[in-house]
């Protein structure tokens, strides 16, 4: 299957072009050196309405799960891939539907086939590489600005990965790729070593809290590994249902609010 580049755009906000209505556009290789850092995410902290920058890293750590949800899919669906490298990617800051999303630009959209052989002798570097030589230095530069802990950066990204890797599968109608691409999805959680990320356990290994969904009920939602500050932004939306941070009274409120939200909400 060639690569989908109209999911990339849709649903991962990835793009081959740059968008000519950014707010910002800053190359991703410039991220590292740490005033530049500093830069973008105050400049992206006053868009989201953060109360500090600190709201601006965990948000901006987040976004990166487009790219590592990408390369899970053209690993396991594409003979292809595109070249995800720091110097190969720029980042923009475009207003969608009243909200600063951030959009990665492939500056060089050319494709280069996958390695040959036996796929479990290069997926651990093909894997490992990405968050080794990209996503790594961005996250020890986003703690280094902020000061937020690099586990709760990292803490940001596993479960839109998930959720992003499933409803790819859901859409795959050859049954090999959607089990490859949920096995490939198993390794990078399960299997891949942690000294890629520079950390002492992977964080993609999460123990997953499940969670009773207010917006689904009867249906259970995954409690978030680290809280994203999005209390501390100035649009009133508070704690997040499934924070780690709540105790088990104020999740409930949490519930009960939500749940009476939908209520009236369909009433109207």
């Amino acid at each position: 299957m060639p690569i989908d580049y109209e999911l990339l755009e849709l649903q991962l906000c990835i793009v081959t072009k740059e968008r000519q209505d950014a707010l910002l556009t800053v190359p991703a290789a410039v991220l590292t050196d740490r005033e530049r850092m500093e830069s973008f995410l105050k400049f992206y902290q006053e868009q989201i309405k953060g109360l500090d920058i600190q709201v601006a890293a965990t948000y901006f750590a987040s976004a990166w799960r487009v790219m590592c949800t990408a390369l899970q899919y053209m690993l396991s669906v594409t003979p292809s891939r595109l070249r995800f490298s720091l110097e190969n990617i720029t980042v923009q800051v475009v207003v969608v539907n009243q909200f600063p999303w951030v959009y990665f630009v492939l500056n060089d959209p050319e494709e280069t086939p996958w390695p040959q052989g036996e796929r479990d002798a290069w997926r651990e570097n093909e894997l490992g590489g990405f968050y080794l030589e990209v996503l790594r230095p961005v996250m020890e530069s986003i703690a280094a600005v902020s000061g937020v802990p690099l586990t709760q950066l990292w803490g940001q990204i596993p479960l839109g990965v998930q959720y992003y890797v499933r409803a790819i599968a859901g859409k795959l109608e050859d049954e090999a790729q959607r089990s490859r691409l949920m096995e490939d999805y198993d390794y990078l959680a399960k299997e891949l070593p942690a000294s890629w990320f520079g950390l002492k356990r992977n964080p993609f290994n999460v123990k997953q809290v499940l969670l009773d969904d207010p917006y689904r009920p009867g249906e259970k939602t995954p409690m978030k590994p680290t809280c994203c500050l999005a209390y501390r932004t100035d649009t009133g939306h508070g704690y997040c249902y499934g924070c780690p941070k709540l105790t088990k009274q104020e999740r409930e409120a949490k519930r009960l609010e939500i749940m009476e939200k939908m209520a009236a909400s369909k009433a109207q």
